[in-house]
């Protein structure tokens, strides 16, 4: 398998899916396959067990020498912002994507295409409580760790039984620019955007979610 990146929102609590795909991939199919995480979950307890399934930091240039090793690249794009996003109306999905440009301009550094995916239930296998005025994402974002109020069954921090399931989109070639242009890096962020959205589309009905709109920020 050549090297790509994937893009796999949406982030929710805790993106179980994404986690799992890490030690999936690596065992059935002949890519290597690493997952991206902030540089904090490398320090937190319980989180950094995680990252055994193998992880880099979601740095630049840890990405940039894990795709040029041949390594596949598994990234949540919308992060920590992605969890105060939590939509509080049960039929529609809200992922922060517009502004995260940065993998957009990886991939054209790199020259490595994008895998768009996006995981159905990622959202629902945890609850989660934040302040509507935004200081405790202002305070994750300043801290680079989410701060907020989650549980799951119980009001214990184990999740909801809740299928979940990784839908995956055709494939992005990208052309190697070393030095892209704003436009070049808005031009692919825009074709991601489609390709995400069109992936959610194309799959929703089957996985018994048709009644859900999906909407970026």
């Amino acid at each position: 398998v050549a090297p790509f990146v994937g893009c796999g929102p949406p982030h929710g609590v805790l993106p179980l899916a994404n986690v799992l795909s890490i030690p999936a991939i690596n065992a059935c199919t002949s890519a290597s396959f690493v997952g991206v995480a902030a540089s904090v979950v490398f320090f937190t307890p319980f989180l950094r067990y995680l990252t055994l399934f193998g992880c880099v930091s979601a740095s630049a240039g840890d990405i940039t020498k894990a795709l040029s090793s041949g390594a596949c690249a598994g990234i949540v794009p919308d992060g920590i912002a992605g969890i105060f996003r939590l939509a509080q109306h049960p039929t529609e999905e809200v992922v922060y994507l517009r502004a995260r440009k940065g993998l957009a301009k990886l991939a054209l550094r790199t020259g490595r295409p994008i895998m768009p995916v996006y995981s159905m239930g990622n959202t629902r296998a945890f609850s989660a409580a934040f302040d509507p005025f935004g200081l405790m994402e202002r305070l994750s974002r300043a801290a680079q760790a989410a701060i907020f109020v989650y549980w799951g069954r119980c009001y214990l921090p184990v999740p909801y039984r809740t299928p979940i399931t990784m839908c995956f989109g055709r494939p992005i070639e990208v052309t190697r620019t070393p030095h892209p242009s704003d436009a070049e890096v808005d031009a692919l962020h825009e074709r991601l955007q489609r390709e995400i959205v069109e992936t959610f589309e194309r799959h929703k009905a089957v996985v018994g979610w048709g009644n859900i709109k999906l909407r970026l920020e």
